[in-house]
């Protein structure tokens, strides 16, 4: 097993004390915490309401509902992303439509847009990869004009900024993961942020199985007839002893922020000078997150069709040197279950197959060492190809 690993939660005595504290008052469930937590994180953002689920994928699946998605609908998606971001769309009946990345951000290619929407497209799935803003603005444009949704995954972007803009404030939804290699983590959880007033409510009510009043507010005020249920939902409800948590690391994200940029400057000097190594460098106006440190394992001689080879064997090399390393993400049309399915022509998405083929996640957490970060460093650099 390697001693290096690829991630690791910043938590201390903070959070175990805010856990205890939750568990002394009797209320565990979603209550009093969750609403802090929710206020914090919208507030730092920079939306107006936020409402905290059980999970990321949660939180995309309550934002297609609200946003309209049934049956037959077409969504469209990053070609290279996370599963976790089609599921929610097959669980709802609707199809996801796969368009190709930029390389420079790992995002949709705007350019590669328009030609996807058709009469039965509903909106778009714009996910911020790794921590890297992408072209979210052409994005936006586009579906002002087709009249289509806008929801921006920002589940690895906590932290984020475009010139002084927060991502996740563009889209008509955002959504956020704290799964342990977030920048923040609640153990397992999610929220979803939005301006309207009307979208909050709904998501609201389908997180708590479509409930009109939440268990907290009806306890508050000695209500005592049962909610109303004008729609079906879900238990997708974040605890109160999650939230708790959730709280601590939003006061911790300067000096996470920090640390990982810190890291990720260390290591960008480092690999300058390799040339089958391509780090992302941020462009002027852009403030990447860093959740994670992503770079392109691959030759500038490359051929068009990208192999993994070269990225798999360099990680097998850090694994012998006691380093965790990963592909960073994965082309949709190369998944057995959309593969199978969908069976979306590969050639069509010659970007996200190159990132398929050459991405390598890096270690890179406020708790890395300078020792570690030395070794890795090492290990990298003593790669032969």
């Amino acid at each position: 097993m390697p001693n290096i690993s690829l991630a690791k939660p910043f938590l201390n005595d903070a959070e175990e004390r805010a856990v205890l504290e939750v568990l002394r008052s009797g209320w565990l469930s979603s209550g009093p915490r969750c609403l802090e937590f929710e206020e914090l994180v919208a507030n730092f953002i920079g939306r107006r309401y936020a409402v905290a689920v059980n999970s990321g994928t949660s939180a995309i699946h309550l934002a297609l509902m609200a946003a309209g998605v049934t049956l037959g609908d077409e969504v469209i998606v990053p070609a290279f992303t996370c599963v976790a971001a089609l599921h929610p769309i097959i669980a709802l009946g609707a199809v996801p439509v796969p368009v190709d990345i930029d390389i420079k951000t790992f995002a949709i290619d705007p350019s590669c847009l328009a030609a996807s929407v058709t009469s039965r497209t509903r909106g778009v799935l714009y996910a911020h990869l790794f921590g890297i803003p992408g072209s979210v603005s052409d994005v936006a444009t586009l579906c002002r004009t087709r009249n289509l949704f806008l929801i921006e995954d920002i589940a690895l972007a906590l932290g984020a900024y475009q010139q002084t803009r927060h991502v996740g404030t563009i889209g008509d939804f955002a959504c956020l993961s704290f799964h342990p290699r977030k920048m923040i983590t609640t153990g397992e959880g999610g929220m979803v942020l939005t301006n309207s007033e009307s979208n909050a409510i709904i998501l609201k009510e389908l997180r708590n199985y479509g409930a009109s009043v939440q268990a907290w507010h009806r306890h508050r005020t000695d209500i005592a007839s049962l909610p109303k249920y004008d729609r079906p939902g879900f238990n997708y409800k974040l605890t109160d002893i999650q939230a708790a948590i959730g709280i601590e690391q939003v006061h911790k994200l300067p000096e996470i922020f920090e640390c990982r940029r810190r890291i990720a400057g260390h290591y960008d000097k480092s690999f300058d000078q390799l040339p089958w190594l391509k780090v992302m460098s941020e462009p002027a106006g852009i403030r990447f997150g860093y959740q994670s440190y992503v770079a392109l394992v691959d030759l500038p001689a490359a051929p068009s069709s990208y192999t993994p080879d070269l990225r798999d064997r360099l990680i097998t090399h850090l694994t012998a040197n006691g380093i965790a390393s990963v592909q960073a993400a994965q082309a949709m049309p190369s998944v057995a279950y959309y593969a199978r399915h969908f069976n979306w022509p590969l050639s069509r998405f010659p970007q996200a197959m190159r990132a398929d083929a050459s991405t390598i996640a890096l270690p890179i957490y406020p708790t890395l060492r300078e020792s570690e970060q030395e070794q890795i460093i090492a290990a990298v650099r003593n790669f032969r190809l």
